[in-house]
């Protein structure tokens, strides 16, 4: 199944792209997408849990399955001061 990836900030620096469109087993879960970014992005590793997750414009935790034509969206937790 098609699912389409929004990556923000450091992420879309760090893979040079703001989007993806990954292939994921029917029934895949977030975890299991996110997984897959990281393996075709080896410098993201160990920096998952720094981010959040969205799927549909709803939050969503690592999880969560995944449906053909979900958009998921990844950002880092941001802090200021």
């Amino acid at each position: 199944m098609k699912i389409s990836v929004r990556l923000f900030a450091s992420l879309r620096d760090a893979t040079g792209s703001g989007q993806l469109t990954l292939d994921a087993p029917d029934g895949a879960t977030l975890r299991e997408v996110v997984a897959q970014i990281v393996a075709l992005y080896p410098a993201l590793e160990g920096q998952q849990a720094l981010w959040h997750f969205a799927i549909n414009q709803t939050h969503a935790d690592a999880d969560t399955p995944l449906r053909a034509g979900d958009r998921v969206a990844i950002f880092p937790y941001v802090a200021g001061g």
